[in-house]
């Protein structure tokens, strides 16, 4: 699997992402403190049958030492990459705040979304930043122990600054109103053991986003893609091989 490197500048912001795979594009967005490392256990199965877009956000991975865009920028500043790179219809997957973020993509109109894969989106995630600090620590036991290590390198890379700025831009973005106004086909996959976004929220955003799918992988916590990889690429390939069929959901389907 041949992957390229390569940087997309929009004024004084950087965008770094990866190329890997050919057929239909697939953007895959990180969460709060991530990186494109996040997705390196669905990287190899979907570039079987995509052309797969792994970002780093603007402050994080490789585009660090930026401070980070509210949501809505950040989305903006995406949807301009992906016509730069004259995508046509890319499916979205986005983890997390990656999810949020996605979100705002659709909601700009720009960028002709074929089909939506919010994981664990933090879009209806609400409280004090120190109190969602509080859940880390259970977060952390209720994944995979190897990712750890990834956990807190990007969290090095992107500094307590960043990720204290990124918290609080989640907790007081709602894009509540705009989600009854999404029109793409759209899959939700969350973690059974999360902590940070319980799954009561995937069922909430279920009920707010019309004809939307819920998927609940057993076994899983947050960072569903990296806790239980091989169930993840066979829920989400299928959705985003053909996004409108008529998709066969494991046990926590909805």
């Amino acid at each position: 699997m041949g992957v390229i490197h390569k940087v997309f500048h929009k004024g004084q912001l950087r965008l770094h992402y990866s190329e890997a795979g050919s057929g239909p594009p697939v953007v895959l967005i990180h969460g709060l403190s991530g990186s494109r490392l996040w997705w390196r256990k669905n990287l190899p199965a979907l570039s079987q049958e995509f052309r797969v877009y792994t970002v780093d956000l603007v402050g994080f991975g490789e585009s660090r030492r930026q401070r980070i865009l509210p949501l809505v920028e950040s989305a903006a500043l995406l949807a301009d990459w992906m016509h730069s790179l004259e995508l046509g219809e890319p499916r979205l997957v986005g983890h997390s705040m990656g999810a949020h973020i996605a979100l705002h993509v659709v909601a700009l109109g720009q960028a002709g979304i074929a089909a939506l894969v919010l994981v664990a989106a933090s879009a209806l995630v609400r409280g004090t930043w120190w109190k969602l600090a509080t859940r880390l620590p259970r977060a952390g036991l209720n994944g995979a122990l190897d990712f750890l290590p990834t956990l807190a390198f990007d969290a090095l890379r992107a500094g307590p600054r960043n990720l204290l700025w990124a918290t609080q831009e989640i907790l007081r973005d709602d894009p509540g109103a705009r989600l009854a106004e999404v029109r793409v086909p759209t899959l939700l996959v969350w973690g059974e053991h999360d902590v940070i976004v319980p799954r009561e929220l995937g069922e909430q955003l279920l009920g707010f986003i019309p004809g939307s799918r819920l998927v609940v992988i057993p076994g899983a916590g947050h960072n569903v893609m990296y806790d239980r990889p091989q169930d993840f690429n066979h829920t989400v390939i299928p959705f985003l091989r053909d996004p409108a069929g008529t998709l066969a959901l494991p046990n926590g389907e909805r």
